[in-house]
């Protein structure tokens, strides 16, 4: 046997090394890593959203909160067709005759919309009250684009979340 020749204990350890190179920067694998993460996650939120709201399954709380910011959002132009808005939404959204009856008191008091927006805790009931709003509001008015800008950003909604929830909501506005 010659001496340049490598061994079989040396061939399979050669292939048994991972092809590539032999050394590798952690901080990057860590970067990479979290950025993976970070996009699944935001997949999975926009997932989690229904695409269809139904406020006969909903809680009282999330009905509640949904009405409110139904209100907030037709009453943010301050045009006098709120009112036939959130009707229409409230069509979109399945209302029972017991939502109509929450939503005319709602109506006669108003929650401040600091009070409305703390009652989304967490990204998927953000979702349902930006969502909700989409339904409320003219979209052709840049004073309810904005709100919705304003919205978004105080509900901390991803980017992607929102224009998927504009998307899925576009339709019924018009």
């Amino acid at each position: 046997m010659t001496e340049n020749a490598p061994t079989a204990e040396a061939q399979a350890e050669q292939a048994a090394r991972p092809a590539g190179p032999d050394d590798h920067d952690e901080s990057i694998v860590e970067i990479l890593a979290a950025k993976v993460l970070i996009d699944w996650l935001r997949n999975r939120q926009q997932l989690l959203v229904p695409f269809k709201i139904d406020l006969q399954k909903l809680d009282a709380a999330q009905v509640s909160l949904l009405l409110h910011a139904l209100i907030a959002a037709a009453q943010a132009d301050g045009t006098a067709d709120g009112k036939r808005r959130v009707e229409a939404a409230l069509v979109a959204l399945n209302a029972a005759g017991a939502h109509r009856a929450l939503l005319d008191a709602a109506f006669a008091r108003p929650a401040p919309l600091a009070q409305t927006l703390a009652g989304a805790k967490d990204v998927q009931t953000g979702a349902l009250v930006y969502a909700a709003s989409l339904l409320a509001v003219d979209r052709r008015k840049l004073v309810n684009r904005q709100y919705l800008k304003y919205l978004a950003a105080r509900l901390q909604l991803p980017k992607d979340l929102t224009r998927s929830l504009e998307q899925r909501f576009y339709l019924a506005v018009e």
